[in-house]
């Protein structure tokens, strides 16, 4: 595997991850009552999701490559119907895809689903992913706790992604059970109005199974820090921390880290019963071993997803 290979690797990886993350649903607490998702048929929210994240990697004695990637991802969540048991059927919609990258010695990438140009070299490769991710919503099921009662995977996104540069690299994400499983594992239940005391903590994990690194093992635990009134609502604060672990496997490179450190903060609307924003900001360093060469990678990542009053952000 070559620098370019690991390229790529992130690449794909980070804009399927970005996927993922758009049904990975937060949670928030408080001792007066129990804290759900309020689902009414008809509604509809608008969110937007941005992802940032810097790698670098060493070239040589003494030299460093830094590539850069920013996605930004417009969709709203409509409400089809909410059952009598509570659980509510709704459907994910992207409406706009934007994405640039900047990598050493690369023609910089930038791709834009609402431009009428037409994408060039390396985004029209990447295009029909995006494509298929606004062309083919996504129906979830969800509890008013928020666990995923069941999903239905577009074959087309499935499609889609084992075509792009890179897609084999993706491993089990790029098949529709794996897919699957990721939004069921990246979904986060709500607590039990028992466990909605100030500092309380809980973890959730997902794992992942890639031809390149082997098993990848995410851990994140949350905090509970209490209610806070934001511009007049009130919100349920919690603080994320994460840790990855990369396990490897047979006929897998080796991915050491090396340093991890995660901070942010999730707010979620008790008076409206949704997310209201969250953000994470990651930091790792890594050394990636293939054959007697060993690479050291530092990769910073910030994730923010926000809701705003039209699919445009505006």
């Amino acid at each position: 595997m070559n620098r370019l290979s690991l390229r790529t690797f992130w690449h794909g990886l980070f804009a399927v991850s970005g996927l993922c993350c758009l049904i990975a649903l937060s949670r928030g607490a408080s001792a007066a009552e129990p804290l759900l998702w309020k689902f009414a048929a008809g509604d509809a929210h608008h969110y937007q999701m941005v992802q940032e994240m810097k790698m670098t990697m060493n070239v040589g004695p003494g030299e460093a490559a830094t590539s850069a990637i920013k996605q930004t991802i417009d969709m709203v969540w409509e409400i089809e119907s909410v059952e009598e048991n509570g659980n509510a059927v709704l459907t994910q919609t992207i409406e706009r895809v934007q994405m640039g990258i900047a990598a050493p010695g690369q023609a910089e990438v930038q791709y834009d689903s609402s431009s009428e140009e037409p994408p060039q070299g390396y985004a029209a490769m990447l295009a029909p992913m995006f494509q298929a991710m606004i062309s083919a919503p996504f129906k979830v099921t969800m509890s008013p706790r928020g666990e995923i009662v069941d999903v239905e995977v577009p074959q087309s996104l499935i499609e889609a992604m084992s075509q792009i540069p890179g897609g084999a690299m993706l491993g089990s994400l790029a098949t529709e059970e794996g897919f699957r499983n990721m939004i069921r594992q990246s979904s986060i239940l709500l607590p039990k109005p028992e466990e909605l005391v100030e500092g309380h903590q809980w973890t959730s994990s997902i794992e992942m199974d890639n031809p390149i690194a082997g098993k990848i093992i995410t851990e994140t635990t949350y905090q509970y820090q209490g209610p806070r009134e934001v511009e007049g609502q009130p919100m349920e604060v919690f603080v994320p921390s994460i840790e990855t672990k990369f396990t490897g496997g047979e006929g897998a490179n080796s991915i050491a880290v090396e340093k991890q450190d995660a901070t942010g903060e999730i707010l979620f609307n008790r008076q409206a019963g949704r997310l209201e924003s969250s953000k994470i900001v990651q930091q790792m360093q890594m050394v990636i071993t293939v054959g007697d060469n060993k690479i050291n990678q530092n990769l910073d990542q910030t994730i923010s997803f926000r809701i705003v009053p039209d699919a445009g952000g505006q």
